[in-house]
């Protein structure tokens, strides 16, 4: 697939893959020294929160110039400023120890560059491939970042071990540097003109206006809603998942679930290049029934069914995890090819600013209230002494039960919004067809 695409696609491609891949193992290792040093969970989010706000605050400035600027200049900028801000943050560190508000502060400003990058590269892909290709460059696009969602924890942790904290923040300098020299390497499309007259009109340039506009057409509402959802959905199991399976079944069994996870990834990305990348009418087909299998498998992740620890039922809960991981790039990947096809071209820059907007605000709403859901609702609602017996031991055992019990609801949360909007997406999926 990558080999029959346009290369300047896959250059910038591959640019930004090794450049996002760079910052996110250097986010966790972060995360990881000052999870260290301090000793408390909240570090953890304290990151999350930095990364959300600062996608919130350079989101809105990028989708009212981002059309009439060069996009080689911008993307340029962005990785000097995500590499410069990596090296000083090593120097600090060397030097005076790294104080929290700094670090967080720097890791502040490389995630405000890379949601620049991210936003240039998602609305340069329809000017990068033909038609017939936006299914497989919407593929790549998307599937890249659940791929390092799931290999950075993993590289980040091997690498801090192996070169120490100040080593991987110069591989993510590193790899900066050699995401801006693809970029200038690539012949990029100028600026976009602008709209033409039988687009529909933004009434302003922010971002509010950008949601107002795709919340305003109704081709678009659904796409917008469910694009949300699915945001919330995957921030909340990147948490929970993981501190569910400790809990109740120990870090043994959470290595296994994230090689299993890994693999489904990897089939669930084969599976859309090979079948469904070059059939536009199948693509909101495809991402509801995918989305609806995530739903279901998560509202039985509280049930003892998926708790048994050995024998055939420990067999159904790890085709379980295989099978959530498998549908993780058909949604995402279905998601971005109909955003791409729906959305004009010169009106991407700040729609897709609204967009990208908003999926900060629903992952940065589930981090903080996952959390809140387990610690201040159900862990005490568990212990409460008076619920029957049968009714108490029906939501499932073990020590992980109040989180397996938020991702249950999660899945609920999934699944309700999804059948609401099942006719409209299907009515886009005729057009778009």
């Amino acid at each position: 697939m990558i080999a029959a695409l346009p290369r300047p696609f896959v250059l910038l491609w591959g640019a930004q893959l090794v450049s996002n891949l760079g910052t996110q193992v250097s986010l966790y290792a972060l995360a990881l020294w000052l999870y260290q040093r301090q000793e408390q969970l909240a570090t953890f989010a304290a990151v999350a929160i930095a990364v959300q706000l600062a996608k919130l605050l350079v989101l809105p400035v990028l989708g009212r110039r981002l059309a009439l600027w060069p996009r080689r200049r911008v993307m340029l900028l962005a990785n000097g400023v995500g590499s410069g801000t990596t090296l000083l943050l090593a120097l600090h560190l060397l030097r005076w120890g790294g104080a929290t508000p700094v670090v967080l502060a720097c890791i502040a400003v490389a995630a405000a560059a890379e949601a620049t990058l991210l936003l240039c590269f998602s609305t340069l892909i329809p000017q990068l491939v033909p038609p017939q290709q936006l299914g497989a460059a919407s593929g790549l696009f998307a599937s890249c970042d659940g791929a390092i969602v799931m290999a950075a924890p993993f590289l980040g942790a091997l690498l801090a071990a192996s070169a120490g904290l100040v080593g991987v923040l110069a591989v993510d300098a590193a790899s900066s540097l050699l995401a801006a020299a693809c970029t200038a390497w690539v012949v990029l499309p100028g600026p976009l003109g602008p709209a033409g007259d039988d687009q529909p009109p933004l009434l302003g340039s922010g971002v509010r206006a950008a949601l107002a506009a795709l919340w305003q057409q109704p081709q678009w509402r659904p796409l917008l809603l469910v694009n949300t959802l699915v945001a919330a959905a995957l921030a909340a199991v990147e948490i929970g998942f993981p501190a569910w399976v400790v809990s109740a079944f120990g870090v043994g069994r959470l290595s296994l679930a994230m090689a299993l996870g890994g693999l489904g990834y990897l089939l669930g990305t084969q599976l859309w290049a090979r079948r469904w990348a070059a059939l536009p009418g199948g693509w909101v087909r495809l991402l509801r029934r995918a989305l609806l299998l995530q739903g279901v498998l998560l509202t039985g992740s509280g049930l003892l069914l998926f708790q048994a620890r050995t024998g055939p039922l420990a067999a159904l809960w790890f085709a379980s995890v295989t099978s959530f991981a498998l549908a993780v790039p058909l949604v995402l990947a279905a998601l971005q090819a109909l955003w791409q096809r729906q959305i004009p071209a010169p009106l991407q820059p700040r729609l897709f600013a609204g967009r990208y907007s908003l999926e900060a605000l629903a992952r940065l709403a589930a981090l903080l209230g996952l959390s809140a859901l387990v610690d201040r609702v159900l862990v005490p609602a568990v212990a409460w002494p008076q619920w029957p017996h049968w009714f108490i031991g029906a939501l499932g055992t073990g020590p992980g039960r109040p989180t397996a019990m938020a991702l249950g609801l999660v899945g609920w949360a999934v699944i309700l919004p999804l059948l609401a909007q099942w006719r409209p997406l299907g009515r886009m999926g005729r057009i778009a067809g």
